[in-house]
């Protein structure tokens, strides 16, 4: 929200009519640039250069409320303020009817309303114009989980997305929650480089904020973009090499001897866990691996499939895996008379060389 300009009506009335009003034959109420300062300040620059407030008022026993602006130069539009806020009562301009009187020079707004937003006669209520909230551009490629060699003492991203360069939006990539510590910023697309990374064997997840500043129109405040994991690699042990074939795994023998199960050289491999969330337009997504999988574990599977008889379709997942490319699907947005829905995955891919 950006405050365009603040008014300051003291509210007089006019048979079934109350607020401010001034023309030729009727006026009350009065408007001034402070709460209980000098009238006849009703100029609405910077909203409008060389405008006027004519009227802010109900009528017809509150059942519609006018603003009039005079256009003495025809620089009025339907545009430039998205809102009015009478004594702390909201009315969007979109809701109100607008006409242009250009034979008396004004624009005027009417609301249907069902009650007197105005305070008691003789009291001055602040009446502002705004805008609304440039909301931050959150809609980011996906940054997939990151693995860094043991000894890394950073990591580095990319912003990106094809339908924007984000310019207004400050991009931020902070720690344990979307309002955690920031160990990495920019404007726009681009990369980061974190100067952050998870101890020796752990891995830790980042979150990608956005915020306007409100220079640009926003509330700075961050909202969440994106989510991703970073793993660092442990330590090399002493010993390398896997000894060969036939020098590990497990068999079984019967009594006579003879082999009933060969597990030897048989080793399944965790090749890393993935997080993140099909938007509430996606029903398929693919997130390329570090490394070839040939399974998936939901680690955080569906547990109520019904709800009220209705399947909860958006959050059954599927998942297929070929090499590196990791598909993930669901057959709906949302279930049978809800919403569409944001659904989170957590997966650890697995590689089985006998698979």
């Amino acid at each position: 929200m950006a405050v365009l300009t603040t008014k300051y009506i003291q509210v007089g009335s006019y048979y079934t009519a109350r607020g401010y009003y001034t023309s030729s034959g009727v006026s009350y109420g009065a408007v001034s640039s402070s709460s209980g300062g000098s009238a006849g300040q009703n100029s609405l620059y910077p909203v409008y250069s060389s405008s006027t407030l004519v009227a802010l008022n109900t009528s017809n026993n509150t059942t519609y409320l006018h603003l009039d602006i005079g256009d003495a130069s025809n620089n009025v539009t339907n545009g430039v303020w998205d809102k009015i806020v009478v004594a702390g009562t909201t009315f969007l301009r979109t809701n109100a009817t607008y006409t242009q009187d250009v034979s008396t020079g004004i624009d005027r707004w009417r609301w249907s309303i069902s009650s007197d937003p105005f305070s008691s006669n003789g009291t001055w209520d602040a009446v502002s114009f705004e805008t609304a909230v440039t909301p931050p551009d959150t809609t980011i490629t996906d940054v997939d989980t990151i693995t860094r060699p043991n000894g890394s003492t950073n990591h580095s991203i990319t912003i990106a997305a094809g339908e924007t360069s984000h310019a207004n939006t400050i991009f931020e990539v902070r720690t344990v929650s979307a309002s955690g510590t920031v160990y990495g910023t920019r404007t726009g697309n681009g990369a980061i480089t974190v100067s952050s990374i998870p101890s020796a064997g752990t891995s830790a997840t980042y979150y990608i904020t956005g915020r306007v500043t409100s220079a640009n129109g926003g509330d700075n405040s961050p909202v969440l973009a994106d989510t991703y994991i970073v793993l660092h690699e442990a330590a090399a042990g002493s010993g390398t090499g896997d000894g060969g074939t036939g020098t590990y795994g497990l068999r079984v023998y019967d009594a006579s001897g003879n082999t009933t199960l060969d597990l030897s050289d048989r080793v399944v491999t965790f090749r890393e866990r993935v997080q993140g969330s099909l938007s509430a337009s996606e029903t398929t997504k693919t997130v390329t691996l570090s490394g070839v999988g040939t399974a998936v574990i939901n680690l955080d599977p569906i547990t109520v499939i019904y709800v009220g008889n209705i399947p909860q379709r958006q959050k059954i997942l599927y998942f297929t895996i070929s090499g590196t490319s990791l598909t993930i699907t669901r057959t709906a947005v949302n279930a049978t008379g809800s919403a569409a829905a944001i659904q989170s995955y957590d997966l650890l891919v697995v590689y089985d060389p006998v698979a």
